[in-house]
């Protein structure tokens, strides 16, 4: 409901499409760029994970690969060790993680469903 008057469609078939072509071409194209840089060894320090730079005394524990050992390690290493091995950045984010996620949604979550259960 315009106020221009001019006649407002939905959007056609045809446009999707074209839509969809173009980010399709725009995703192969930064892809292969990617693919590019990423084999060069002048910048294989950009690419190459933080944990291979540090000498090996200052390196962390390896994670488990688990999905659930993942999740337990990484919520029960001290918030000090974070910061020695990854920094300010790692460290503000796990800590989003465990109050956003665990303090928050998981009661939220736990709360609704057992309202929503006996309802349905």
């Amino acid at each position: 409901m315009s106020a221009t008057g001019k006649n407002t469609q939905a959007s056609s078939t045809p446009s999707f499409i074209s839509a969809l072509v173009v980010a399709c071409i725009t995703v192969g194209a930064l892809s292969a760029v990617w693919f590019i840089l990423h084999g060069r060894k002048n910048l294989r320090h950009v690419f190459q994970p933080r944990v291979d730079s540090a000498p090996k005394v200052k390196r962390p524990q390896m994670l488990p690969s688990g999905l659930f050992p993942f999740w337990t390690s990484v919520f029960a290493v001290p918030d000090k060790e974070i910061i020695v091995a990854n920094g300010p950045d790692a460290y503000f984010f796990v800590r989003f993680l465990k109050v956003f996620g665990l303090h928050m949604l998981v009661p939220y979550f736990l709360l609704t469903f057992i309202i929503c259960i006996p309802l349905s």
